[in-house]
C-alpha cells in the first residue's frame, strides 16, 4: 500500500454521512472474588438430566399419573407445570428490558431447573453485567444444577470479561469432566476457556488448551493471536497467522485488526502498514478499525504528517470515519498545527454529529491551542457538556502555551470546583508554562507545593524543571536538579537525559558528561538510540574523541544521525582522514548521505587538501545523493578552496551562488583572507558580514582593524565603523578548569599574581619566544596585540594550569575571541616542551595541541 500522497490541501474527499453507531457493550471491572462453591458441589453422577434449550427438565415427582387406559386430557393435565411459566414471565420481563421484575419473579420461584437459570444469567450476560452473572453462576452449581453447554460458554465468557481466574479454572476442569472439550462439536466451549485464559493474562494455559483442541475455527485462531499480541509476542503471532493459512483458514477482518492494531499501539508502523497491505491482498478489505488503528497509530508515534495521509488514504477506499478517526486527525493537525485542515475536520465533525463528544472536543481544543487560536479553542471547551480532566488539562496547556499564564492558572484553581480534581498532568502543564514564559520563581514554588495537595511529582515533574533550566541558561542548576531527582528516588528516563546532556557538551564539562554517562549505565539507558547519538557528541565537544568513538562502537542500532555525529566528532577534532574513513562506511552499511553528512565530507577534502574530491561531491551530490547544495555546502566549498589559496575561485563560487550568501559564507571567505593575508578580500566579506549582522561586536573590530591595516599599503574604500570603541563586555575572555574548579582570566588582566604573570614570562623566555618570531604574513584583526592591552588571557590560563593541575591532565580553556598567531604558537610549544594536552575552543574551531602540533594544522 502505498500513503505518500501528496500535501493533505483537503482531508474530507467525500460528504457521506456515518450510519448510525449503536451504543457499545458497557466493560465492567474484575469481578469481587464471588463466593466459590464450586468444590462443595454434588458429584456429577447425580441424576440430573443434561437437556437443550428447548426442552424442560421436570423433576419426577412433578410428572402426571401415566394412566394406560386411553382417555380425554383433561384441563389440569394440559396445565403446564409453575415453574415453567415462570420461567417464560422471567424471558418476557428481560426482553422488554424490566430486569428488576425478572429477578424479583426468579427469586421467588421454589423451584428452578437449568432453564431457568439459563435464562435469567442470560438476560444479566446480555447486558454486561457479568458479576451477576458468576454470582448466580455459583449460587447454581451450589444448588446442585449442572450448565449445559451453552450456558457454560456464557458463564466462561464473564468470568473472561471480569478476569476471574479461579473460578474459569474451575469451569474449565467441569467442561473436561461433563465431556465438553472432546469432540469436534464442542469448539464453542474449548474457544470460550481459550478466550478466558487470554483475557486472563495465562498465555501459556491458553496455549495449552489451543494444542490440544480437535477443531479449530475462526475464533479459535483470532483468540490465540489476540492472546499473543496481548503478550508483546509479536512474532509469535505472525507465525500463528502464517500456520492459521496454512491449515486452511483464511483471516478474517478482526484477525487482521488484531495484528494491525497491535503493531500500530507498539510503535512498530512499518510492520503495522506491511500487515495493511497483505489484508487487502488477501481479499479483506479494511474498515474503519483497521484505519483508525493505523491513523491513531501515527498519531502517538509523533508522525503526524503520515496519519494525515493515512486518513486521505481511508477516505479514498470509501471507508466513512467516526468519531475516533476524527479526534486523531485532528489530533495530528495539532501536532504539525495545521489550522485549515482542522478546521476542515471542526466542520466533518460538526456534521456528523460528534463535536460534543468530549474526545472530539479535546482534540479540537488542543488543535486550536497549538495553532494559536486561543479564543476558537475557549469556544470549543466552553461547548463541551460533560468536560473531563483532558478536556481542562487542554485548556490549561492552551493558555499557558500561549503566554496567558495568568488565565491558565485562573482556569487551574477552577478546576477542583467543578468537581474535577487535578492530576499530576495538569500541575506540569502550569509549571512548564510559567517556566517557558520566565518565571522561573512561579514554576519552582508550584512543583515545591503540589505534593502537600496531594499530588506525587512524576518522572516528567523534574524533566520539565531541567529543561527549562537548560533553556533558560542555567547549566549548573539544571545539574543540581538532576541530582535531587536521583536522591529522592525518581529513576531519570530518556527525555531527562536528551534535556541534560546539551548544557554539558563544552570542555569545561568533561567530568559532568561522563557523570550523566554512569547514570545512563546505571539505568540500562544507553541502547536508546537517541540518547547514544547525543552522548557521542557531547564526548565529542568536551574534548574526549576516544569516549565518543567507544560509545558509536557499542551502538548497534546505527542511522544517520549516529553516523553524522561520529563523523562531525572526528572533523572537529582535526581527523579527516577518518572522516572520509566513515563516509565510505556507511555507504557499505546502505546508508544514504544527508546534507549534513556532505557538508563534513568536503570540509574533510578541504583538510586534506584534496580539492578536486571535494569539488565532485560538490557537483554530483544533487544526482548521487539526491541532496540539493544548501548555503552550508557553498561554505563548505568556499572553506576547501580558501585552505589550498585558491581565494579567487573561493569568491566566484559566491559570486555565482543561486542563493544569497548567509553570514557563514562570508565568514568562511574572511577566515581564508586572513589566513593568506588579503586584506581586500578580507575587508569585503567583514562589510558583507556587518550588514547581515550589524551589531556584532567581533565584527565590528575586525572591520576596524582591516582599516587600519588598509589605511597603510592599500587604496580600500572606507566604510563606517559602528561601536569602535571598545566596551568594557567585549574583553576577550577565558576559563580554564583546574581541579574541578573553574577559573575567568581576562585579556591584560591586572588581578593576575605578579607570580603567575612571572612564571608566563619565565616559561616564553625558556621556549624562546617572541613576537618577532611569528610571521607568517597571517593578519591579526580579531585580537589587540599584546603590547597594547598587556597578556593574552589563555596565556595566562595555561601558565596557571601548568603549575596547578596534575601533568597527567590535560588542559581545557573555553575562550570568546578567536586565538592569535602568537598565542596559537605558544600553545604548541608548551604542549611539547611539558608533554601536556591542551585543548582550546574559540569561536572558530577546537584546537587540539600536542606535542607542538594543533589538530586546525593551522588554519582557524
Amino acid at each position: 500500500m502505498e500513503l505518500v500522497l501528496p500535501p493533505f490541501p483537503s482531508l474530507l474527499l467525500k460528504s457521506h454521512h456515518l450510519p448510525p453507531q449503536l451504543p457499545s457493550r458497557p466493560r465492567h471491572g474484575r469481578h469481587q472474588e464471588p463466593i466459590m462453591a464450586l468444590a462443595q458441589a454434588p458429584p456429577f453422577t447425580l441424576s440430573l438430566q443434561e437437556t437443550g434449550s428447548a426442552h424442560v427438565h421436570v423433576p419426577h415427582r412433578a410428572r402426571p399419573f401415566q394412566d394406560p387406559r386411553p382417555h380425554q386430557p383433561s384441563s389440569s393435565a394440559r396445565r403446564e407445570p409453575r415453574f415453567v411459566s415462570e420461567t417464560k414471565l422471567i424471558s418476557f420481563h428481560s426482553s422488554a428490558g424490566r430486569l428488576g421484575d425478572a429477578r424479583a419473579v426468579f427469586d421467588g420461584m421454589s423451584h428452578r431447573d437449568l432453564l431457568t437459570w439459563s435464562a435469567m444469567i442470560g438476560a444479566y450476560a446480555t447486558r454486561g453485567m457479568f458479576d451477576e452473572v458468576l454470582a448466580l453462576s455459583v449460587s447454581m452449581i451450589r444448588e446442585g444444577v449442572l450448565p449445559d453447554r451453552f450456558l457454560i460458554t456464557r458463564i466462561l465468557q464473564a468470568c473472561a470479561y471480569a478476569e476471574d481466574l479461579e473460578l474459569g479454572s474451575a469451569l474449565h476442569s467441569m467442561a473436561i469432566r461433563r465431556g465438553f472439550m472432546g469432540s469436534v462439536k464442542d469448539a464453542p466451549v474449548g474457544n470460550s476457556v481459550l478466550v478466558m485464559y487470554v483475557k486472563c493474562g495465562e498465555l501459556g494455559r491458553a496455549r495449552a488448551v489451543f494444542e490440544k483442541m480437535r477443531r479449530r475455527d475462526l475464533g479459535t485462531w483470532n483468540s490465540m493471536i489476540f492472546g499473543c499480541c496481548r503478550s508483546c509476542e509479536w512474532e509469535e503471532a505472525r507465525r500463528l497467522l502464517e500456520d492459521m493459512r496454512h491449515e486452511g483458514t483464511e483471516p478474517g477482518v478482526v484477525t487482521w485488526n488484531t495484528l494491525i492494531s497491535s503493531y500500530a499501539r507498539s510503535g512498530d508502523l512499518d510492520v503495522a502498514v506491511e500487515l495493511l497491505e497483505q489484508m487487502e491482498e488477501s481479499g479483506v478489505e479494511p474498515d474503519v478499525v483497521t484505519w483508525t488503528s493505523l491513523v491513531s497509530g501515527f498519531v502517538h508515534s509523533d508522525r503526524g504528517d503520515e496519519a494525515l495521509r493515512c486518513f486521505i488514504q481511508m477516505r479514498l477506499a470509501g471507508v466513512e470515519p467516526n468519531g475516533m478517526t476524527i479526534a486523531c486527525a485532528i489530533s495530528a493537525c495539532a501536532s504539525l498545527k495545521l489550522l485549515g485542515q482542522g478546521s476542515e475536520l471542526h466542520c466533518y465533525a460538526i456534521k456528523i454529529g460528534s463535536v460534543n463528544n468530549v474526545l472530539s472536543g479535546n482534540s479540537l481544543v488542543d488543535m486550536y491551542a497549538k495553532c494559536g487560536e486561543i479564543v476558537a479553542a475557549s469556544r470549543i471547551f466552553n461547548e463541551i457538556p460533560e468536560k473531563d480532566i483532558f478536556s481542562w488539562n487542554s485548556m490549561v496547556a492552551g493558555y499557558a502555551q500561549a503566554g496567558y499564564c495568568g488565565k491558565a492558572y485562573e482556569l487551574f484553581c477552577k478546576m477542583e470546583d467543578y468537581g474535577i480534581r487535578r492530576n499530576v498532568i495538569t500541575w506540569n502543564t502550569m509549571i512548564s508554562g510559567y517556566i517557558r514564559n520566565g518565571d522561573d520563581e512561579r514554576a519552582f514554588e508550584l512543583f515545591q507545593t503540589m505534593e502537600g495537595y496531594g499530588i506525587k511529582r512524576d518522572t516528567a515533574s523534574w524533566n520539565i524543571l531541567i529543561a527549562g533550566s537548560v533553556h533558560n541558561g542555567y547549566f549548573d542548576r539544571a545539574l543540581t536538579i538532576f541530582r535531587q531527582m536521583q536522591s529522592a528516588g525518581m529513576k531519570p528516563d530518556y527525555i531527562t537525559i536528551l534535556s541534560i546532556i546539551p548544557a554539558f557538551a563544552n570542555l569545561a564539562a568533561a567530568w559532568k558528561v561522563r557523570e550523566i554517562h554512569a547514570c545512563i549505565f546505571h539505568h540500562n539507558l544507553e541502547m536508546d538510540g537517541k540518547i547514544a547519538n547525543a552522548l557521542i557528541n557531547a564526548y565529542a565537544k568536551s574534548g574526549d574523541l576516544a569516549a565518543a568513538c567507544s560509545v558509536f562502537d557499542r551502538h548497534s542500532s546505527r542511522n544517520i544521525i549516529s553516523w553524522n555525529s561520529i563523523i562531525v566528532a572526528h572533523l572537529i577534532h582535526g581527523s579527516p582522514t577518518q572522516v572520509l574513513d566513515h563516509f565510505f562506511e556507511m555507504k557499505q552499511h546502505g546508508v544514504l548521505p544527508d546534507p549534513t553528512t556532505l557538508t563534513a565530507v568536503i570540509k574533510a577534502y578541504g583538510m586534506e587538501g584534496m580539492v578536486s574530491e571535494g569539488r565532485e561531491i560538490f557537483l554530483h551530490m544533487d544526482k548521487v545523493y539526491y541532496v540539493t547544495p544548501d548555503l552550508d555546502h557553498y561554505a563548505a566549498m568556499v572553506e576547501l578552496l580558501g585552505r589550498s589559496g585558491r581565494l579567487q575561485e573561493a569568491y566566484e563560487i559566491i559570486d555565482g551562488m543561486p542563493l544569497t550568501p548567509n553570514f557563514t559564507v562570508w565568514d568562511a571567505l574572511l577566515t581564508s583572507a586572513i589566513i593568506h593575508g588579503n586584506v581586500r578580500l578580507a575587508q569585503l566579506a567583514a562589510t558583507e558580514m556587518s550588514v547581515i549582522e550589524p551589531n556584532d561586536p567581533r565584527v565590528q573590530m575586525v572591520l576596524s582593524n582591516l582599516q587600519d591595516l588598509a589605511g597603510k599599503s592599500f587604496d580600500v574604500p572606507k566604510v563606517t565603523v559602528h561601536n569602535k570603541g571598545r566596551m568594557l563586555d567585549e574583553v576577550e575572555s577565558c576559563s580554564v578548569e583546574i581541579r574541578n574548579m573553574v577559573y575567568f582570566f581576562s585579556t591584560g588582566d591586572n588581578v593576575a599574581s605578579e607570580h603567575l604573570v612571572a612564571e608566563l614570562k619565565l616559561m616564553m623566555i625558556q621556549m624562546g619566544l617572541s613576537m618577532s618570531d611569528i610571521g607568517n604574513g597571517t593578519l591579526e584583526v580579531e585580537e589587540e596585540m599584546e603590547e597594547v592591552v598587556g597578556f593574552h588571557c589563555e596565556k595566562l590560563a595555561i601558565a596557571l594550569a601548568i603549575s596547578d593541575s596534575p601533568c597527567f591532565r590535560s588542559i581545557r580553556i573555553i575562550k570568546t575571541a578567536r586565538m592569535c598567531n602568537h598565542c596559537h604558537t605558544f600553545a604548541k610549544l608548551v604542549s611539547e616542551k611539558y608533554g601536556r594536552q591542551i585543548l582550546i575552543k574559540d569561536p572558530r574551531c577546537l584546537h587540539k595541541f600536542e606535542n607542538g602540533n594543533c589538530s586546525c594544522e593551522d588554519y582557524w
